[in-house]
């Protein structure tokens, strides 16, 4: 769940104190270097040179080469946050999530390379694998919790932990269908799809 193939805005690359602006830059060259050369063929050495810094830089501020990976998939691909006021339904809720993806779609489109070479990477590299667990399991806790705040829990379709986790598999696949195969994947379906899940609580 990453791309490499939009860098921040320069404003944003020098906000910070030293140690955030040193952190940054090295995030900003190792995803240029991932978008020349792959997972694979970027190196710690290669990432301090292009730069500018020492690799004591790097382990400075990352334990290792998976570490610094993460955190350029941490800035490339946020998750998308829906507009959703206190007080809505959770079909509302729902309904409000699929225009974000839809919204989110054509910004997303120019990170789908990005993406789909982290996951390959990632399915080669068992720790690095297991780093994307462990990030995606507190994204998953996070995200149930806020679920459950804004919901009574007997109200859901399933338990709200299992929810996040179905919602995931949806965005992420809808998304990369609709890139792959636009002619075959529209708007329509992916509101069709939360809307069924939205009305298959208890109250609906």
């Amino acid at each position: 769940m990453t791309t490499t193939d939009n860098p921040p805005p320069a404003r944003a690359r020098v906000k910070g104190n030293k140690r955030q602006r040193t952190r940054a830059a090295l995030i900003e060259a190792a995803a240029a270097l991932i978008r020349e050369r792959g997972y694979e063929e970027t190196t710690l050495a290669a990432v301090a040179q292009r730069a500018g810094m020492t690799r004591g830089a790097i382990y400075g501020n990352f334990k290792n080469r998976e570490d610094l990976f993460m955190a350029v998939v941490a800035q490339r691909w946020e998750p998308i946050a829906p507009r959703i006021r206190v007080g809505d339904s959770f079909q509302k809720q729902l309904r409000a999530l699929a225009e974000a993806v839809i919204a989110a779609a054509p910004q997303r489109r120019k990170s789908a390379v990005g993406a789909a070479s982290f996951q390959a990477y990632a399915l080669k590299h068992e720790q690095m694998r297991q780093r994307l667990v462990v990030a995606n399991s507190e994204v998953y806790r996070a995200m149930a919790a806020g679920v459950a705040q804004m919901n009574r829990t007997d109200t859901l379709p399933m338990p709200a932990e299992q929810l996040v986790r179905v919602l995931h598999f949806m965005i992420e696949g809808y998304l990369m269908l609709r890139f792959l195969t636009p002619e075959l994947v529209g708007d329509d379906d992916i509101i069709a799809a939360f809307e069924a899940i939205g009305r298959s609580g208890p109250d609906s």
